[in-house]
């Protein structure tokens, strides 16, 4: 039923986390958009972030972007190995959590 039907967005990269849990949707610098950190929340935090830094690249705002430019800054994480340990044990925590989605 969805053959032929084309993704209207598209967006790849490595799992990132913060300390706090916060995404960074935001212009680093003239003409220079990120949509990065998305703390293991899959694909609905991770298209949000983008469709809003595209909207910030084309001088317009909405909810999305309101909702991410008021975002803290984001936490950084401790230290190789205490790096590791944390993002694996915070995302098992996240799996057991949604395991009844």
């Amino acid at each position: 039923m969805l053959k032929g039907l084309r993704f209207e967005y598209c967006w790849s990269g490595h799992l990132c986390l913060s300390k706090n849990g916060v995404s960074v949707m935001r212009e680093l610098e003239p003409g220079l958009f990120a949509a990065c950190v998305d703390n293991g929340l899959g694909t609905t935090r991770s298209t949000l972030t983008g469709i809003g830094a595209a909207e910030m690249l084309c001088g317009r705002s909405s909810m999305i972007t309101e909702f991410f430019t008021a975002e803290a800054e984001p936490g950084r994480l401790p230290p190789h190995p205490f790096d590791t340990i944390g993002a694996n044990a915070y995302m098992r925590w996240k799996e057991w959590q949604s395991r009844l989605e």
